[in-house]
């Protein structure tokens, strides 16, 4: 499926929500409901990778990114899935196993993932897991890239980066027609309160 990116204005404006997300997940699983909290966790690393394809998509000057699909290089393949749930786009996180996004340029293919964590031991872990990850064609890997919101750690052959940098540091933050981290926040919220 073909996501059209969004101006740099409202990925911006949403990289500098998610941060409510993540503490919102935090209290999320405190829940009593296993399953809700592990729901909410996926659509919260869910939404965070998707920002994070998008905001690489623009970087690249690309109009789109791609949900689970390839087309020829340069493309962004971000590998977890925007679903429409109660007039929501509700995204869900990469399954175990797949890297969240994988940059396919004409020389060789970029391996991303992207954590909201600002622990240092869950970012050592992810970019273990980061090592591991191949890409779903096999190319040549030119890049692994972990992406979070506060770099903890320094790992070998992986670039680690602050989410921030993938933003040009002219663009004004607005809100946008579409805000998938307002969508996921009233979701959240809306979850919360019914299981709660």
């Amino acid at each position: 499926m073909q996501i059209n990116s969004r101006s740099i204005e409202e990925v911006s404006w949403d990289l500098n929500e998610i941060k409510k997300l993540a503490f919102i997940t935090g209290l999320a699983a405190q829940c009593r409901d296993v399953e809700i909290a592990e729901e909410l966790g996926s659509i919260v690393a869910g939404c965070f990778e998707l920002l994070v394809a998008e905001a690489l998509s623009l970087k690249l000057g690309l109009k789109y990114f791609l949900s689970r699909e390839l087309e020829s290089p340069p493309c962004v393949v971000w590998n977890g899935q925007l679903d429409m749930l109660d007039n929501r786009h509700v995204p869900k996180c990469a399954p175990r196993g797949k890297p969240d996004i994988e940059v396919y340029m004409h020389d060789g293919v970029w391996i991303v993932d992207a954590t909201l964590a600002g622990d240092k031991g869950v970012q050592l872990a992810e970019a273990r897991r980061l090592k591991r990850h191949n890409p779903t064609i096999t190319s040549n890997i030119t890049k692994r890239i972990l992406v979070t919101l506060s770099p903890k750690i320094e790992y070998e052959d992986i670039e680690i980066i602050e989410v921030k940098t993938l933003i040009p540091t002219t663009s004004q933050p607005k809100r946008g027609k579409i805000s998938y981290v307002e969508e996921v926040n009233e979701l959240i919220k809306e979850k919360l309160d019914i299981k709660g």
